[in-house]
C-alpha cells in the first residue's frame, strides 16, 4: 500500500516557485570531503611578477635525438607553456630563434644550477646515443620528465631517483611495467609505487598517479589528439610546469589540463603544431 503525505504550511510561509530558484545553500553534513582520487581541474598558476626573470620562470632543457622534430615540438610547448628559458641540446635546426640551441654534450650542460627541469624522450631513439643521453639525465640530479623512447630504454628498471615524471601511453606502459592487474587507476598507482615516480598514463581518460596512492583523472580528451607529436607537446608542458617550481604531481596535472584545453580550442582536425598555437589562451585561463 502506498501512502501519500502532504505537509501543509500557513499561507504566510508559502513562497512563489520563482522566489526559490537560484538559491544555493551549503551545509556541513559531517562527511569528510578528502580523497586520494580527484578529477584534474583547471590549475591556478601564478603570472610573472615584477621580480621575475627568465630563470625564475623556469629553465627547461630538452634533449634532442634521432628525430629532432619531436624534441622541437616539446621545446616549443615548454616555451608557450610558460617556461622563461628553453635549451634544446642536439644538432637539429629550425624553430623559434628564442630557443637556445646547444651542441652538447648533455652531461656537461646539466651542471647549470639554474636548470629547473630536463626532458628526455621525444624523438630520442633507442640506440646507444639515446641511452647515453638518458643516462646523463638520470645522473644529473635535476627534476626529470621522461617520455617516449626514454621509457622504452628504461624497460626493466626499478625505482628511479628524484621522483621523475613518466608519461607513457598504454604500449609504453606495458613495456615498462608488464601486465598489472586492475583498472587504469589501480595500474597507474602500482606503477608509481614501483618506479617511485609520478606516472601519467595517457589515453582518453588520462590518469596521473604518485607513490603512496594519490591519483587524479582527466576529463575525456578530444579524439583528435590521436595524432603524431601531441604527446611531445604534453611532455613539454609538464616540463615547463616542473621547471617553474611545481611539485611533480601538480606539474603533471597542470600539463594534462593545459593540453586538453588547447585541444578543445584547436578543434577538429588538429595537429600537434596547432596545440602550441592555442597554449597562450589556455594558459591565460589559469592565471
Amino acid at each position: 500500500m502506498t501512502v501519500a503525505l502532504a505537509v501543509l504550511k500557513p499561507a504566510h510561509l508559502l513562497q512563489p516557485a520563482a522566489a526559490l530558484m537560484g538559491r544555493l545553500v551549503l551545509g556541513d553534513i559531517g562527511i569528510a570531503g578528502s580523497s586520494d582520487l580527484t578529477e584534474i581541474a583547471r590549475p591556478h598558476l601564478p603570472a610573472p611578477g615584477p621580480a621575475d626573470h627568465k630563470y625564475t620562470r623556469g629553465h627547461v632543457v630538452v634533449a634532442e635525438g634521432a628525430m629532432p622534430g619531436a624534441a622541437l615540438l616539446a621545446a616549443m610547448a615548454a616555451q608557450r607553456g610558460g617556461a622563461g628559458y628553453v635549451t634544446l641540446v642536439g644538432g637539429g635546426q629550425g624553430g623559434p630563434a628564442s630557443i637556445v640551441r646547444r651542441a652538447g654534450p648533455l652531461d656537461g650542460l646539466l651542471a647549470d644550477r639554474r636548470i629547473g627541469a630536463v626532458l628526455v624522450g621525444p624523438g630520442l631513439g633507442r640506440d646507444a646515443a639515446g641511452r647515453g643521453l638518458l643516462d646523463a639525465a638520470l645522473g644529473s640530479g635535476k627534476p626529470l620528465v621522461l617520455d617516449a623512447d626514454a621509457l622504452m630504454l628504461l624497460e626493466g628498471t626499478g625505482a628511479l631517483p628524484g621522483l621523475p615524471i613518466l608519461t607513457p601511453h598504454e604500449g609504453e606502459f606495458a613495456a615498462l611495467f608488464g601486465t598489472l592487474a586492475g583498472s587504469r587507476i589501480e595500474r597507474a598507482r602500482a606503477a608509481a609505487d614501483r618506479a617511485q615516480a609520478v606516472v601519467v598514463l595517457k589515453g582518453p581518460d588520462t590518469v596521473v598517479a604518485s607513490p603512496g596512492g594519490r591519483a587524479a583523472i582527466a576529463a575525456p580528451a578530444p579524439g583528435w589528439l590521436a595524432s603524431a607529436g601531441t604527446g611531445d607537446v604534453l611532455a613539454g608542458l609538464i616540463a615547463a610546469n616542473r621547471a617553474r617550481g611545481l611539485e611533480a604531481f601538480e606539474a603533471a596535472c597542470s600539463g594534462v589540463w593545459l593540453h586538453g584545453r588547447a585541444a578543445r580550442l584547436a578543434g577538429p582536425g588538429l595537429i600537434a603544431d596547432d596545440l602550441i598555437l592555442h597554449l597562450p589562451q589556455a594558459l591565460g585561463e589559469c592565471l
